[in-house]
């Protein structure tokens, strides 16, 4: 149901009170103050009963002091004021009417303004109602007409203030005594049931139709029901952060308001920046937090709150604690911001910045965000470095950073952002070696061995193959995907390779250069040698000596040993020591008289390290048989 404030309804509108439980009509009969005459307590909606209530008498002692009247001071006062419904009677305004004070015929003085009569339940008087002086002499200037009623006393002005009790009309009771000398003190006026006035002795019974002022404020359904409407209650508490910065904003909260008639619309914020001399409005609204940038330069900021009602009706303000304001200047914006052009797809990228500057000298930080595709910026990294390794995941598309610098009052600069990049999302070639995974030690090799392993690409590109040990090429090949190869380390090869520590590397390569590199180490540990001739040389007598130079360089505890053989085409050939024959220069005759298979010279030379440890060689070797 819809209501608005009474303060609003036009005059002669009819509204509702319950008087003993019962609603009974009142008329609208004047809204605000009528006249100077009047204290501004009676600054308000005036109400009077539409129908006569019931009769009473004035005064039963025919006296007509008002002031002391039964009717006002036991009946209206008390017996009425009880039956009036207990929320609109606590609504009731204390006001002070025009009286003329004391009993007897005389019209003067009249007490008015702040000397009237304080009441709160009274009768009218008969200027309110429109009667006057022209219409009888005997009325005393007791108040000004109320808007409702027509001055005078034609048929118009007389209808206004008929007033009926069951049904028919019947004569009420002024405020106003009779001021004619020939009644004295015995006489009140009443307003007769045709509207017109006369007046009667005080201890008669007439007609009460009680009147009273209540706020502007108060509510009026559709239906005429009055209902009062309070202030919301002032909010608990308001709070606002220990430290504030100048020029940064922070957030003010305050406890929520109740409102009796549940009609509370919001809050009203204001901020003092001078100690509570002036004050500033900054929010109104129903939130019960907001926040607020703090001037920069300010010395101390402060915050008040308070609840307001759809009626308009406010609280009390609730203050927060006054705080210094940290008058602190944030950091320079990062000057530049590096990331790589062309991240690659799990991989690692850095990203760096150049360093901000702070006035105050108190820089602390950075903050990093991402933002990748369409999605929303993440922070990846806070502190004091200027640069970030990230890594790039497989999908994105796009990625892009931005950085801002903060200083220890948690001031920031505003953001640095890089240019988007476009992410590469071709993956490198896969090498497989499950027998020996990337960074396996072979340890020691005395002889020739094999690599077995597996290339593929998840792209399903072409994938060129580099064989290689210490970054000398074996052999570059393009496999066949998933397809077992197999890296030969044998033979000649292994044989020339020097003794030590020795790095394979196996490197797949797709088109667009990404690859991946298989890595393997072992040492090469060869520590006796054998030389001899593939092929004999034949000769067509039998050979019956030889002499052979050998330059060498061969530690005094190493093995050395020179055979020699003049039948090598023999199935088993007869091998003779020739060692000390080389080692003195001197030429060497042989012993065996038979070759099955023809005459053929050969020689075998053996070297073994010795106890030392010390490595040898032989540089070249000559000599001639006959």
């Amino acid at each position: 149901m819809a209501t608005m404030n009474i303060g609003t309804k036009p005059v002669g509108s009819i509204v509702k009170v319950k008087i003993d439980g019962t609603p009974k009509n009142f008329i609208i009969v004047h809204q605000g103050k009528p006249s100077s005459m009047y204290d501004d307590s009676c600054n308000g909606t005036w109400l009077l009963m539409e129908d006569v209530f019931e009769q009473q008498k004035w005064h039963a002692s025919d006296v007509n002091d008002y002031e002391k009247s039964d009717i006002a001071t036991k009946y209206l006062a008390s017996t009425f004021y009880s039956k009036i419904d207990s929320v609109i009677r606590e609504q009731i305004k204390q006001v002070k009417i025009p009286y003329r004070p004391g009993s007897g015929a005389s019209p003067t003085p009249i007490n008015s303004g702040a000397s009237g009569l304080s009441v709160k339940v009274f009768l009218l008087s008969g200027y309110e109602v429109g009667f006057t002086t022209t219409v009888n002499s005997y009325f005393p200037v007791d108040g000004a007409k109320l808007d409702y009623f027509i001055e005078g006393d034609t048929t118009e002005a007389r209808n206004k203030r008929i007033g009926k009790l069951s049904g028919s009309a019947t004569g009420w009771w002024l405020r106003s005594p009779c001021c004619y000398s020939s009644v004295g003190a015995a006489g009140a006026w009443v307003v007769v049931s045709h509207g017109s006035c006369n007046y009667y002795g005080c201890s008669g019974a007439w007609g009460v139709r009680p009147a009273f002022i209540v706020p502007s404020s108060l509510l009026v359904s559709d239906d005429g029901t009055v209902s009062t409407n309070t202030a919301p209650t002032t909010p608990a508490s308001i709070t606002i952060p220990e430290k504030v910065n100048g020029g940064t904003s922070i957030t003010v909260t305050w406890a929520a308001s109740t409102d009796k008639e549940s009609n509370l619309s919001g809050y009203k914020v204001e901020r003092s920046t001078n100690g509570g001399s002036g004050w500033e409005q900054i929010y109104q609204g129903a939130a019960t937090t907001t926040n607020d940038t703090v001037p920069f330069g300010v010395p101390s900021v402060q915050y008040r709150v308070k609840a307001y009602d759809a009626q308009g009706l406010e609280s009390d303000w609730r203050n927060s604690a006054q705080r210094d304001v940290n008058n602190n200047t944030a950091p320079t914006a990062p000057p530049s911001i590096t990331v790589p052009v062309s991240p690659a797809a799990n991989e690692q990228v850095t990203i760096s910045w150049a360093a901000s500057s702070d006035t105050e000298g108190n820089l602390t930080g950075y903050r990093l965000e991402r933002k990748h595709d369409s999605e929303e910026w993440e922070q990846i990294y806070q502190g004091a470095d200027t640069t970030y390794t990230d890594t790039i995941t497989g999908g994105w598309k796009t990625v892009q950073y931005r950085v801002k610098a903060y200083d220890s009052d948690n001031a920031e600069s505003v953001y640095t952002t890089s240019e988007t990049r476009t992410v590469d999302n071709n993956q490198a070639p896969v090498i497989t070696c499950s027998e020996h995974p990337t960074g396996s030690d072979l340890g020691e090799k005395t002889e020739g061995f094999s690599i077995n392993y597996q290339v593929s690409d998840p792209d399903g590109d072409t994938v060129t193959v580099i064989e290689a040990i210490d970054g000398v090429t074996k052999r570059s090949h393009q496999p066949e995907s998933g397809v077992q190869q197999t890296f030969d380390i044998t033979g000649d090869y292994f044989m020339g390779l020097l003794n030590g520590k020795r790095t394979i590397t196996i490197t797949a390569q797709d088109p667009k250069g990404k690859q991946a590199v298989h890595t393997l180490t072992f040492t090469k540990a060869v520590h006796e040698l054998l030389i001899t001739l593939k092929t004999p040389m034949e000769a067509d007598a039998l050979i019956t000596k030889m002499v052979m130079s050998i330059a060498r360089s061969i530690p005094e505890d190493a093995e050395f040993k020179v055979e020699v053989t003049n039948n090598g085409k023999d199935t088993e050939p007869t091998w003779e020591d020739a060692t000390q024959a080389i080692k003195t220069g001197m030429n060497f005759l042989f012993s065996n008289q038979t070759a099955e298979k023809g005459n053929a010279f050969n020689f075998r030379i053996t070297a073994k390290r010795g106890e030392g440890g010390q490595g040898g060689h032989i540089d070249s070797l000559g000599g001639a048989f006959e």
